[in-house]
């Protein structure tokens, strides 16, 4: 037998980790075993059965957790008696076989006991919202299905990882075998995940609870345990990620899932004894955490001080549920008068002596008479999240109700804008990373050009069905925080999705996560960019919504600059994905922790008869018409505008795509003064700058004249990057200045176009986030141009000389018509006295007092009468085209 305290050995320390646990959980599962069978005196015979733990309370599934965690846990320790820890000069012969049996043991338990202690957690969840809860208990069924399909399925590839299946656990038979390693970290984010989910579902619920003291202390361990889980589960992940180095099957474009047996890589004993320590871990913790809700009554019977907080000295009233006990006449007033944000609980249902304990049971103060446990669970109810005429009450967190989204002003538009500027800097960071990852991973996994634009096809194809399925549907049923929660939800999973397909280095893997995270972006696009354009004064749409693109450019330079600089720094030595793996990881989880931020934030919301008011008091209607034409005016915008936005985001794209194998293209005799990279990173400079300096033009011009500007300069500098006959470094120059002109199109196109939509402004964003699907298909066009018709990719730049040419037909159109300047002209709100406005209710934006003032000047130095009439009479004859006929009567 291997002695596992050598000095080269690790088996001393996973032995002893392993068993201390496994203890604790053991201790844990006793105290629930005396609360259950022996103080609440309730089992039944197919407690021995794991089939049961499907449809039955958690308690029934007990003993199976317990006998699966106990394998697991003796197969380590085992394990180490046979080498598990050891370099393999360290491991006698002899014991390789039982060493292999016990690493092939453990691989077979792992993902049943995982399953089993979070199916046990869920079902509590299930039972804890019983006829209250709808939205966590559709949650909690959702997780419960991924848990055991994903469990079932693993367990089944671990199990059958070899044929025959004796190959696995005996090097001496010869058989084909899957990387169970690859396996592990494949299936991380299906853990990471369910863990969050587990951790996230009851917090809503919980922190809605005003708890004494003593039981917020047992509820903030329980939790700590549950986030240390989260944490172990990540560690795990970094010790097998060294065993599946070390095995050299990451990364490796001839190797297969099916090229490594369980064992034989090079000191896997040594590497792979870690992370075999830590998934035991994780799955005691999480046996700890399952049981801690179910020992209320044995800590009532042994330590009823250890949660009940003792009474006042100054009165003789018992605190519970952070308020004081009050007469059966005071409750009653009490619950009549708060307004209740929860459904009570049944009184049956409580007072079902067979009836799991619930979490509202285990957080309240043992002692309490059941005949009032109906009037102290509907007083509870109302404790949890109370609201008044200026607040809301979260529990710990008590913050002031949010006006209607159109009535913001000053700081308050600039508190909740800043917000949610937070999540245009998080897709920013995502969209560089994303282009500096698509190239990289084309260099590890030998891509043509082609696949290599399929990636981008794929996340602006998510931009195509999120807004027009999730992100519309979410947008008007739910406002604009369920949009945003349910859109870093989905962009979460499809950051975690990569690590899997990095590990497998799989083109469709990275096809999929690609298209999961731009569907997610786009849901969030969805009610960020119209959340910004309509929090506050609507004069200033523009400005807001520039700035805040301006901060997503900023999010996209520091992480171009991240991935050149730090992730692929020295690629071309060791080409490798992990440090991306974990930057998707941290990325994730900074998802989850923004959700939350989101979920107790109060945001203003605007319903569509407030959106439809505030068109109205700008003297826009539905009934208006183009000019003498009977097109609807309102909807001719919108058209003209989604129509533009498809061609400016595949401009944008074509430009990002190919202006770095331009600047290569023209290189081959000349020498680059910096990298292409860094040429790329300056592009990405100017073209923020440009939306920070259009945004305060705003302040000066009308925006359809700035968009018309951005237009026409970003077509003349494209006609001189296609045409002229430089090198690299000079082809540099007005490719350059055309980022900074293509900078502030989608801001200008977005606002403008929502302008004045009235009730279907839901469904405008929609529409105009949609349309940046537009980069999904014109790169391919470009790349077409190079390759049917054998052009250099200088010369397919026409492509988007053409696609800006025809943009500019959007601002000619809200030049030419009247009616389609008042439409998207920035107006301030009438306010009565205010005197801050013209006479047609356009704001007082500087250009027009400086036109103002040479009209006095004009009128003056004694200018033609006939011109002053002219003028009054035309400006009398637009206020009849844009308000009717009551308009020239006022």
């Amino acid at each position: 037998m291997s002695d596992i305290t050598g000095d080269n050995s690790r088996g001393r320390g996973v032995f002893v980790v392993t068993t201390t646990t496994f203890a604790l959980a053991t201790i844990f599962v006793a105290a629930r075993l005396i609360s259950r069978f022996g103080i609440v005196k309730n089992k039944t015979w197919d407690d021995w059965f794991v089939i049961l733990a499907w449809a039955s309370p958690p308690r029934r599934s007990l003993f199976w957790i317990i006998f699966i965690a106990f394998g697991l846990s003796f197969s380590i320790d085992y394990g180490t008696s046979k080498g598990l820890g050891k370099q393999d000069v360290h491991i006698p012969q002899s014991d390789l076989p039982a060493l292999h049996q016990a690493e092939y043991a453990f691989t077979i338990l792992y993902n049943p006991a995982l399953m089993a202690t979070k199916t046990s957690i869920l079902i509590f969840y299930l039972r804890m919202s019983r006829n209250t809860q709808n939205l966590l208990r559709i949650a909690s069924y959702v997780t419960l299905a991924v848990v055991n399909i994903a469990g079932v399925v693993l367990t089944f590839l671990n199990v059958f990882q070899c044929r025959p299946v004796a190959a696995a656990y005996s090097p001496n038979i010869n058989g084909k075998c899957m990387s169970i390693v690859t396996l592990f970290l494949c299936s991380a984010p299906v853990n990471i995940i369910t863990d969050l989910a587990i951790l996230v579902l009851p917090i809503p619920v919980l922190t809605g609870m005003r708890l004494p003291q003593r039981q917020k202390t047992v509820l903030v361990f329980a939790f700590a345990l549950g986030i240390f889980v989260t944490i172990v589960d990540v560690v795990r992940i970094y010790y097998l990620q060294q065993a599946s180095a070390d095995e050299e099957i990451i990364l490796k474009p001839t190797t297969t899932v099916t090229s490594g047996r369980l064992g034989t890589g090079v000191d896997f004993a040594w590497n792979a004894s870690t992370a075999l320590m830590w998934s035991a871990v994780e799955v005691n913790i999480g046996i700890i955490c399952a049981c801690i809700p179910t020992l209320k009554p044995l800590i009532k019977r042994i330590l009823p001080s250890m949660i009940t907080d003792q009474p006042r000295m100054d009165t003789h009233k018992t605190v519970s549920l952070g308020s004081e006990l009050r007469t059966s006449d005071e409750r009653r007033n009490l619950s009549a008068a708060a307004p209740p944000a929860l459904s009570p609980l049944p009184e049956a249902q409580l007072a079902d002596p067979e009836a799991e304990m619930y979490m509202m049971d285990f957080l309240t103060t043992p002692g309490m008479d059941p005949a009032t446990v109906g009037d102290r669970v509907a007083r509870t109810q109302t404790a949890y999240t109370h609201t008044t005429a200026n607040s809301t009450y979260f529990g710990f967190i008590d913050m002031k109700r949010p006006k209607s989204m159109i009535k913001t002003h000053g700081m308050e538009s600039f508190k909740y804008c800043t917000v949610v500027t937070v999540l245009f800097f998080l897709w920013g960071f995502s969209y560089g990373l994303l282009n500096t990852l698509n190239n990289e991973i084309a260099n590890v996994t030998h891509e043509r050009t082609a696949q290599t634009l399929s990636l981008s096809t794929a996340y602006f194809g998510g931009y195509l069905f999120g807004p027009l399925t999730v992100g519309q549907w979410i947008l008007r049923c739910g406002g604009f925080k369920a949009t945003f929660i349910c859109g870093l939800c989905i962009y979460g999973a499809g950051t975690l999705m990569f690590w899997p397909a990095a590990v497998l280095t799989s083109f469709p893997g990275f096809i999929i996560c690609t298209f999961v995270v731009g569907f997610g972006l786009s849901v969030l696009e969805t009610a960020a960019n119209p959340f910004l354009a309509l929090c506050g004064p609507p004069q200033y749409a523009e400005y807001r919504l520039l700035l805040a693109q301006g901060v997503q450019g900023v999010g996209t330079i520091l992480s171009q600059l991240l991935a050149q600089k730090v992730l692929f720094d020295d690629f071309n030595d060791n080409p490798s994905l992990i440090d991306v793996q974990w930057a998707y990881l941290a990325v994730a989880l900074f998802t989850v922790i923004l959700a939350l931020f989101f979920y107790y934030m109060p945001l203003p919301e605007a319903t569509d008869a407030d959106l439809q008011s505030l068109a109205e008091s700008l003297s826009i209607f539905p009934s208006q018409t183009v000019g003498s034409t009977k097109l609807p005016l309102i909807y001719t915008t919108l058209s003209l505008a989604v129509f533009t936005q498809f061609l400016y985001v595949a401009v944008q794209e074509c430009q990002s795509i190919w202006f770095a194998p331009l600047v290569s293209s023209l290189t081959l005799s000349s020498r680059l003064i910096i990298k292409v990279s860094d040429y790329a990173l300056l592009g990405r400079t100017t073209y923020t700058l440009g939306r920070f300096l259009f945004a305060h033009l705003c302040l000066l011009f009308p925006p359809r004249l700035l968009l018309l500007t951005t237009i026409i300069g970003g077509t003349i500098f494209a006609i001189l990057t296609m045409s002229l006959p430089l090198d690299g470094n000079g082809i540099s120059g007005p490719a350059l200045v055309f980022f900074f002109f293509e900078g502030p199109a989608w801001p200008l196109i977005f606002a403008i176009g929502l302008r004045g939509m009235g009730r279907w402004t839901k469904w405008a964003a929609s529409a105009l986030t949609a349309a940046a699907s537009g980069g999904c298909v014109f790169p391919f066009v470009m790349f077409a141009v190079q390759r049917i018709n054998h052009k250099s990719i200088q010369y397919s730049f026409c492509v988007i000389v053409a696609l800006m040419a025809l943009g500019a037909i959007f601002p000619i159109y809200l030049s030419i018509f009247a009616e389609a300047r008042h439409q998207v002209d920035p107006a301030r709100l009438p306010r009565i006295g205010d005197g801050r406005e013209d006479r047609d209710g356009r704001s007082e934006i500087p250009i027009r007092k400086l036109s103002r003032g040479f009209g006095v000047l004009f009128e003056k130095i004694h200018l033609g009468k006939a011109s002053q009439e002219g003028l009054r009479v035309e400006h009398r004859e637009r206020n009849v085209d844009w308000r009717g006929s009551d308009a020239s009567q006022a």
